[in-house]
């Protein structure tokens, strides 16, 4: 690592970091919009699946603090125990006497009870006074060695709480904390890896790999939910995923709150296990959208337990997955994995080889700024084809809704909607599994046709225009669905 932070340090890594965000985001985007979609394999979604863990990994690290600020491990209490001298200094022992500091004669005591004659008392007194003049020098000499021991036993008992003081910030720091002693009332806690606080520097480092994490995710998963929506609604959730896809460049430092990093990391493992479960179940729906979630979710619950952080970082969490499955409900999430690859409207079809023939295309046709047009011939039907495209051996229902435009409102309202046991696609033909559906005598107008999961989301749709003449100018060809 430090090998790298100086490596960061030098001004010609620094600029080129400044231009690293926007060339990788595009780098990613374009090569994911290349090759995912059209054909998804097993190592794109190892990739997804690496970004996914590592997402989970940085994000319980960042989960990181200390749960007792102001307790003290088994493990700390041991080691402060180890660094405290355990030898201090023993008070000497004082004889019983009384020193006078304002006078150089030690005071004798008093005896408890007089003498009963006067005179023996008074000869007794004369005979003190001369014994305490005799016994002068020998007792200030010995008050001068009890003040010297005492000194010296002071000044023991300070050096050693000196070095236990030192003992224990030098403890502390190794430690991380702040306090320089144990506590009376320490609070004895279970030792765990994530009961610490982070340094700047790791979490810089930390928020910049989620960041990468989190953009490679959010890139695949727009390009894969972009090429599977078909309405309006789906359309809302993928613009939602791009802009938090160019927002993820900007979001590095909020990364470092865990209850932001948990929320985020919560949308896209909903979205990536909604991706990735189709591919291993080989069945879409409901379902699987739901267990897709409650996973999701349950992961983010492991996260916080494991942190030991409140419930409440949960709620940021519970509200999306909440919110996506009431979206999948109203039909608002792409049937991802499956993506519409080609559809056209046509006459005289061909099961075959599923050609048949449409009105030659005008310039303006062919950019889209004109609705295609079908001139019907009298008596002929009017073919509907699509491809959709699926993992292999994935497996799901289509049905085919028809709308016709109302002049009068300038709404499409459904007319018929076509579904059948015979509607079943198998995934794994590169260029999508080919179905039909067909209008017999359509009266001329506007139409709308929904190619859709059976009973869910849209997954492409074609608008058009039937007349009921021929064509004026360029006729007919010959085309075919591949």
């Amino acid at each position: 690592m430090q090998f790298v932070d100086k490596l960061r340090a030098k001004p010609a890594v620094q600029k080129a970091e400044k231009f690293f965000p926007a060339v990788a985001f595009l780098a990613g985007f374009s090569w994911d919009s290349i090759t995912l979609g059209q054909r998804i394999d097993q190592t794109d979604l190892a990739f997804l699946l690496a970004y996914y863990v590592g997402a989970f990994i940085l994000v319980l690290l960042l989960s990181a603090h200390l749960e007792h600020p102001e307790g003290w491990t088994k493990e700390r209490l041991k080691a402060a125990k180890s660094m405290t001298p355990a030898q201090s200094a023993k008070p000497a022992t004082q004889t019983v006497a009384t020193v006078d500091a304002g006078a150089d004669n030690i005071k004798a005591a008093e005896p408890a009870e007089k003498p009963a004659p006067f005179a023996a008392s008074s000869r007794f007194s004369t005979v003190a006074g001369k014994m305490a003049n005799l016994t002068k020098p020998a007792t200030t000499a010995v008050a001068s060695k009890i003040k010297n021991v005492a000194d010296a036993s002071a000044s023991k008992i300070k050096n050693a709480a000196d070095a236990s003081t030192a003992g224990a910030k030098k403890f502390a720091g190794k430690m991380g904390y702040e306090s320089t002693s144990v506590p009376k009332n320490a609070i004895v806690v279970h030792h765990r890896f994530l009961d610490r606080e982070w340094s700047e520097a790791w979490k810089s480092r930390f928020t910049w790999m989620m960041q990468f994490c989190f953009g490679s995710m959010y890139s695949a998963l727009v390009v894969c939910y972009f090429k599977s929506s078909g309405s309006l609604a789906s359309l809302i959730l993928v613009l939602m995923l791009a802009v938090l896809l160019v927002g993820n460049e900007f979001l590095q430092k909020k990364y470092e709150s865990f209850g932001v990093s948990l929320a985020f990391f919560c949308l896209l493992g909903t979205m990536f296990m909604n991706f990735t479960i189709p591919h291993l179940v080989h069945r879409i729906g409901f379902l699987w959208f739901f267990l897709s979630t409650l996973a999701s979710f349950g992961v983010c619950i492991g996260i916080q337990r494991l942190s030991h952080h409140k419930k409440r970082v949960l709620i940021a969490p519970a509200v999306i997955s909440t919110a996506l499955i009431v979206a999948y409900v109203m039909n608002w999430v792409p049937p991802v994995p499956l993506v519409l690859k080609q559809q056209m409207v046509c006459q005289n079809f061909d099961r075959t080889n599923y050609s048949c023939d449409i009105d030659d295309p005008t310039f303006l046709q062919t950019i889209g700024v004109k609705l295609p047009s079908v001139h019907r011939i009298d008596g002929a039907e009017v073919y509907y084809l699509s491809s959709v495209y699926a993992p292999a051996d994935l497996k799901a229902e289509l049905e085919y809704r028809w709308y016709m435009k109302d002049e009068a409102t300038g709404d499409y309202k459904l007319i018929d909607k076509v579904s059948s046991g015979r509607m079943v696609m198998r995934g794994g033909r590169e260029a999508g599994y080919r179905s039909y559906t067909k209008k017999k005598d359509p009266a001329p107008g506007r139409y709308l046709v929904e190619t859709a999961y059976k009973n869910g989301a849209v997954i492409g749709s074609q608008k058009f225009e039937i007349f009921n003449d021929s064509p004026a100018k360029n006729g007919y060809v010959r085309d075919s669905l591949q």
